[in-house]
C-alpha cells in the first residue's frame, strides 16, 4: 500500500490540519492516569503541556511556510490541554499535601 502525502491530505478548508489528531490524543491521555503516583502525574502533565506547545508552534511555522492559515481547532485543543493538565497538576499537588503528615506536638509546661 503506497501512501503519498499531498496537499489535500493535510489541508482542510485552507488551514493546516495534519497535527490535529496528535493534539486530540494528548488531550485524551489524561483519562488514563487516574491512580498513579503524584510524581508521575506531574511529570506526564508537564511533558504533555510542553509537547503540545511545541506542536502548536511548529504547526504555525509549517502553515506560514505553506501560506495557509493555522488550524483553530489545534489552538483550542491546546488551550483545553493546558487547562486540563494544569488542573491535574493542581489536584495532584493538593492531594500530595493532604497526604503529608504533620507531626503533633504536645504542649507541656
Amino acid at each position: 500500500m503506497e501512501t503519498h502525502f499531498t496537499y489535500k491530505q493535510f489541508v482542510t478548508n485552507h488551514s493546516f490540519s495534519l497535527l490535529d489528531p496528535i493534539f486530540e490524543v494528548i488531550l485524551l491521555l489524561i483519562v488514563f492516569i487516574k491512580n498513579v503516583p503524584t510524581w508521575f502525574c506531574l511529570l506526564f502533565a508537564g511533558l504533555s503541556i510542553l509537547i503540545s506547545g511545541q506542536l502548536l508552534w511548529f504547526s504555525g511555522i509549517i502553515a506560514d511556510e505553506l501560506n495557509i492559515g493555522g488550524s483553530a481547532k489545534s489552538f483550542f485543543i491546546f488551550i483545553a490541554t493546558l487547562c486540563i493538565h494544569g488542573a491535574a497538576i493542581w489536584i495532584s499537588l493538593i492531594k500530595s499535601s493532604k497526604d503529608e503528615k504533620i507531626p503533633q506536638h504536645s504542649e507541656g509546661f
